[in-house]
């Protein structure tokens, strides 16, 4: 039988043995920089994306993508997420590159879309977790995209965007704070749209299936 003292020091030596375990155990699981965007993205089709209509979870699975690339931008020593600051920078981004269908589809998603965001983004099992801040509320999601929408139509139509100009057209989209989808098509759909050159296959067909929505198809 141990003596108490000897067996208070073999406790402790467990103990500590326990405590390197643990903190190896808890490096290992860590993952890299460049995976951060690929282990969201599959966190996201998991738990939302597959419940969706594909053209729906394609669509919000290459917004964030592009999300998630304007936040890895920043640095891994940036650890603070600002959600409206990057969603502006990302929809700026994307702009004309896709058709207006993608912004319906995407306005009914964004907050479902958010809520996984807020709870997945800091359990990331990176050295240092990301902390998501500034979330958008239901009303600035419409104001965001509604702006995004405005400056889209005007550099399409080959107008030099002033603020005014935007904000008059952006407030046009709105009613009661909620996007009028039937005014954003009738001013997008006589200019039409066109797949960029060079555009892989598997983006022309999504491009493609997008353009082929009608605003009925935007009720979620």
């Amino acid at each position: 039988m141990s003596r108490p003292g000897n067996y208070g020091k073999s406790s402790r030596l467990k103990q500590l043995r326990q405590i390197r375990r643990r903190k190896q155990q808890q490096t290992s699981r860590t993952i890299g920089w460049d995976q951060v965007e690929d282990f969201l993205l599959g966190r996201y089709h998991l738990v939302q994306g597959s419940k969706l209509p594909p053209i729906v979870d394609a669509t919000v699975q290459r917004f964030f993508s592009e999300w998630l690339q304007t936040a890895l931008a920043q640095g891994e020593g940036q650890v603070q997420w600002d959600v409206t600051a990057l969603t502006a920078t990302t929809l700026q981004r994307i702009g004309n590159q896709v058709p207006w269908q993608f912004y319906g589809l995407l306005a009914g998603q964004a907050l479902r879309w958010q809520r996984l965001l807020v709870r997945e983004g800091p359990v990331v099992p990176l050295a240092t977790p990301r902390q998501i801040i500034s979330p958008l509320s239901e009303a600035a999601w419409q104001q965001l995209l509604a702006d995004q929408l405005a400056v889209n139509l005007l550099t399409v139509s080959a107008v030099s965007v002033t603020v005014k100009q935007r904000q008059q057209l952006a407030g046009s989209f709105l009613v009661a704070n909620q996007l009028q989808w039937p005014a954003v098509a009738a001013l997008f759909a006589p200019l039409g749209f066109q797949v960029t050159p060079g555009t892989d296959q598997k983006t022309t067909r999504w491009l493609n299936d997008l353009r082929g929505l009608t605003v009925g198809d935007f009720h979620h």
